[in-house]
């Protein structure tokens, strides 16, 4: 290899090597702060994999935490009142189309007021607000299963829903 090459190789080497380092660092530090996180969150298991799994939370700080936190909670929502949507459709029950009914309304609260409201909370560092709306989607989650005295076909959804909303909101009171 010519003498004029060697140096720029070897200098290529060394800068990849230190950004490797620099990004395992990174990466370490963010998987202690999930780990932290998810301990004084009250909800370690459910905590750890949702925020291990999702790509966003690999460079995030507390803060961003809490808003992948929030904006999770808000993709089961959607997901789980397009769901009793569905199923509201097929239903002639006086009483069950009552209860539905009732989720849809606490559903569209949450997904439509309160939700929105928390993230707009978090952005504006108000964190009191944030943590409130969320803590607020898992009431409006239980007033829902409420209306039901046996499981229904969305009982795990609405027990994520509830848990998630709770965990939001520890996330949340972390920040102050």
């Amino acid at each position: 290899m010519p003498q004029n090459l060697k140096a720029p190789l070897l200098f290529s080497l060394i800068l990849g090597f230190l950004a490797t380092q620099a990004i395992s660092i990174t990466n370490k530090k963010t998987m202690d702060l999930i780990e932290q996180t998810c301990r004084q969150s009250g909800f370690f298991a459910l905590c750890h994999s949702t925020l291990r799994s999702d790509p966003r939370s690999s460079n995030a700080n507390l803060e961003g935490l809490a808003k992948i936190s929030v904006e999770i909670v808000i993709d089961k929502a959607n997901a789980t009142l397009n769901f009793i949507v569905d199923l509201f459709k097929n239903v002639s029950d006086p009483v069950l189309y009552r209860s539905y009914g009732t989720c849809i309304d606490s559903y569209g609260a949450s997904v439509q007021r309160l939700l929105p409201e928390a993230i707009a909370a978090l952005g504006s560092k108000d964190y009191a607000t944030s943590r409130h709306d969320v803590a607020t989607v898992a009431t409006n989650v239980n007033a829902c299963d409420e209306q039901f005295s046996e499981k229904t076909p969305f009982s795990d959804r609405n027990r994520l829903v509830h848990d998630l909303s709770l965990m939001s909101a520890g996330i949340i009171e972390l920040l102050g």
